[in-house]
């Protein structure tokens, strides 16, 4: 491996760092078949590469919005099988089983944006309820 390759590539501490995770955690998606590293050093540290790195970002924007490790290693299967496709009729097949996945998720959208606006409403209610509070402790004095 030449130099300047090695400096774009990042031990699985550093990476893990970057993403707000622990190191165990991208070894257990490792272990997962979810992500690999791009290589290993000559003293066997994981070493990842950009591809890598925004392979985990989007592991972990899905398991974020509440998809199982089994759904992820399944649309990670699919956009896999699409990259090294050679066929129209497996590439249609992969395509469709994408747009059922980005339903779910326009679904799932809908569903968090109408938690928060219940969450919204009620930190609205518990400000009011606060206070109302707070008056009432003026009102009767300290």
């Amino acid at each position: 491996m030449n130099a300047s390759k090695e400096k774009e590539l990042s031990r699985v501490g550093e990476v893990a760092e970057e993403l707000g995770v622990s190191s165990r955690t991208i070894k257990y998606y490792e272990e997962l078949g979810l992500v690999r590293p791009e290589t290993r050093s000559p003293g066997g540290f994981r070493l990842y590469g950009e591809e890598e790195v925004e392979r985990l970002e989007r592991i972990l924007r899905m398991k974020g919005i509440g998809y199982s490790l089994a759904t992820i290693r399944e649309l990670l299967a699919v956009r896999d099988a699409a990259q090294e496709a050679d066929k129209v009729t497996v590439l249609r097949e992969v395509a469709g089983r994408l747009k059922d996945r980005e339903q779910e998720t326009t679904v799932r959208i809908r569903r968090m944006r109408d938690d928060l606006k219940r969450a919204e409403a009620l930190r609205e209610e518990l400000r009011r309820d606060i206070a109302l509070c707070e008056r009432r402790i003026e009102e009767l004095g300290d």
